[in-house]
């Protein structure tokens, strides 16, 4: 298949026939059978918002948004995943090939410690606690939540006001994707979305990454909680 591409797209097929090329020009990108989706595919074996790309600095990740039969990308169906250049995601019938030649070096490997293709999967405290691996946890100190503690559980953690965020905001203006917590190793780290206008640590904006300490104080968007990391209990 030869496609010139020098902005992240995504080819939608269907059988063997293109049907459309889609640049992926926002942060965040649903795909979906109902119409206020960005990419609309009607197919009944498509949910009415099935899936998301969203683009942390020049990183893309698919999300399944809970979907009925789920979303694959390469043939393994997965919940969340980074994205690299020409992987086949699979909706319903149709496919979609993720295109994007200028992402896809060094800096990917790096945003995420090392891993080319990230499996995003939950995982419980008790399976922490079986690997030796410490448990973070964000305690909330001010600011409109639905909770008021947060355990890490995740390789990714989304902040936002987002339906799906793990940490989920609250209020008219709060930001859909205002930060992200990554997981590396034994530690953890934050990186701010949209320019890093809605992210500090220890009141110092913060507008790529930074690691997370015990003690740190993180404000997202005029909500404010400080992180704590435990050793796993014996």
């Amino acid at each position: 298949m030869n496609v010139t591409t020098s902005s992240p797209k995504v080819i939608v097929k269907y059988n063997e026939s293109v049907l459309k090329e889609v640049d992926l020009d926002q942060s965040e990108f649903t795909i979906g059978r109902k119409a206020d989706n960005r990419l609309v595919i009607e197919d009944f074996a498509v949910s009415g918002h099935h899936a998301r790309l969203v683009k942390i600095q020049s990183v893309f990740f698919l999300e399944d948004l809970g979907s009925t039969n789920g979303t694959f990308v390469n043939d393994q169906r997965v919940d969340r995943q980074q994205l690299k250049d020409m992987d086949v995601v699979g909706i319903g019938k149709h496919r979609l090939i993720f295109r994007d030649t200028a992402g896809n070096g060094a800096g990917q490997a790096d945003f995420l410690g090392g891993d080319r293709t990230m499996i995003l999967k939950t995982q419980k405290p008790e399976e922490s606690r079986r690997t030796g691996q410490p448990m973070g946890s964000m305690h909330i100190v001010a600011g409109r939540t639905d909770r008021a503690e947060y355990q890490l559980t995740s390789h990714l953690t989304v902040i936002g006001s987002q339906p799906t965020a793990a940490i989920r905001l609250k209020g008219w203006f709060a930001p859909k994707t205002a930060a992200m917590i990554g997981r590396r190793g034994d530690g953890y780290y934050i990186t701010a979305c949209d320019g890093g206008k809605h992210l500090s640590v220890n009141a110092q904006p913060v507008k790529g990454q930074t690691d997370l300490k015990e003690g740190d104080v993180v404000e997202v968007a005029g909500v404010k909680m400080y992180f704590s990391i435990k050793p796993p209990s014996s």
